[in-house]
């Protein structure tokens, strides 16, 4: 090899290490309660029978997420922006409007998820809501005050973490998993309303909420602002297949540990998210020692951290550009006013966590039909953000020669459709069978 091929060489490992971040950031995001509740709840329900269906959904959606950081990469704005441009102003400030109570409601189920898991970890005498707000309190702090280069660094630590912990995990479960396409004991007919039900409601953040796809833009905005160069297409997929592969094998993983230490056994999931992630680390050092139950204590837990501190800056972080694309002049092309660290950043950060809790305090009565709630939202909304996100990333402020390929566009309306189909398939067991 050349000297200079050899410089070519680091000089492209150097670009692509530079802009590795977002894509993790999406994958602490992403993994998190439909991982650790859902996605274990379906394993020990269902065994192994709904685990086609939740990685097919991760395949469909695809496009629908990366639209996300390729519209940064070929026009530098986020996909607020880009909803503003394409749509005008009535869908962002929709969009936020709708989004604002959810955001807050995913907050809470992050928090008490986390709080059950560090107060049956650590035995803490206080209560869960308790733990909550202090860990909502820490998260806010700390990702206020160091920005998106904390956020990046905590993150890439928790991610390492919370992977080999959590590939452990699944090896030790494995021999106890029974491998059937759909086992005869799985809680409901693979061909039944109620399955279809439980699918919706599993598929709705599998392997997250189609938001996170504008949280991703947000992410790769600021990282670019970082590092002082504009990611092209080609890095920012690198960077975005790894966090997205990464999120989809994970799933799988905790599929695999609901099928192995609790469908195998024939033992009930409990409701409350305390409670079950209790039962979950309890079944796992009853089984296979007190040695498994450290691992999938700290799997579950860093899981849910990450979780938790990527959604408190990603949420504030896209209200604020909600804001800011709402109340900017039409004829105004370019934002100049800050996200990350502003007073609307740091309103909107407060006004979730408040709302957040008050939901903590008031409504966390019956957890799982409270997340079932949640993900049924997501899911019927996800068709509409689906279809704003291709048509933005085909939209005006594309230049032709830049935009999708029709290979990823034809990829992208199969998704749109097949969320549609299910949508209203929901809809019409729900209120009219």
């Amino acid at each position: 090899m050349t000297r200079s091929s050899s410089m070519s060489a680091s000089s492209a490992y150097s670009k692509y290490m530079a802009a590795l971040g977002p894509g993790f950031l999406f994958a602490g995001a992403a993994i998190g309660t439909s991982h650790v509740v859902q996605s274990t709840r379906a394993g020990a329900e269902y065994g192994i029978g709904l685990l086609g269906f939740i990685l097919l959904a991760i395949l469909i959606k695809y496009p629908s997420f990366f639209f996300g950081p390729f519209y940064v990469s070929v026009t530098g704005k986020s996909l607020i922006e880009g909803y503003r441009q394409t749509f005008g102003k009535t869908v962002v400030a929709l969009f936020a409007l709708v989004q604002l109570p959810v955001l807050a409601i995913i907050i809470a189920a992050i928090a008490i998820t986390t709080a059950g898991l560090a107060g049956s970890i650590l035995s803490l005498v206080l209560s869960a809501q308790a733990i909550a707000v202090i860990l909502i309190a820490a998260c806010c702090l700390l990702t206020y005050s160091g920005g998106y280069k904390m956020l990046d660094w905590a993150n890439k630590i928790f991610i390492v973490i919370l992977s080999l912990t959590t590939l452990l995990a699944t090896l030790v479960a494995l021999p106890m998993v029974e491998w059937s396409l759909y086992p005869a004991t799985a809680a409901t007919p693979l061909l039944s309303a109620a399955t279809l039900v439980t699918l919706v409601a599993i598929l709705g953040l599998m392997p997250s909420d189609i938001t996170l796809a504008i949280m991703n833009s947000l992410w790769s905005e600021a990282r670019n602002k970082s590092i002082g160069v504009r990611c092209d297409t080609d890095v920012e997929k690198v960077d975005f297949d790894i966090g997205y592969i990464g999120a989809g094998v994970l799933a799988a993983c905790f599929v695999i540990m609901g099928a192995g230490v609790m469908h195998s056994q024939s033992i009930t999931p409990a409701d409350g998210a305390v409670t079950f992630a209790s039962q979950v680390i309890g079944l796992y050092t009853s089984t296979l020692g007190e040695w498994s139950g450290i691992v999938v204590g700290i799997s579950a837990f860093t899981v849910m951290l990450t979780t938790l501190l990527t959604v408190l800056d990603g949420f504030p972080r896209m209200l604020t550009a909600a804001y800011h694309a709402i109340t900017r002049p039409t004829d105004d092309e370019e934002e100049t006013r800050q996200v990350e660290g502003s007073p609307p950043y740091l309103l909107a950060m407060v006004g979730l966590s408040l709302l957040a809790i008050l939901i903590l305090f008031t409504l966390m009565g019956s957890f799982r039909l409270f997340m079932d709630f949640v993900m049924v939202v997501a899911f019927l909304i996800s068709p509409i953000l689906a279809a704003l996100n291709h048509f933005t990333a085909n939209g005006s402020t594309v230049p032709a020669e830049l935009r999708p390929s029709r290979f990823i566009n034809a990829w992208s309306m199969l998704a749109i459709t097949t969320l549609a189909t299910f949508s209203l398939g929901y809809l019409y067991i729900r209120f009219f069978n």
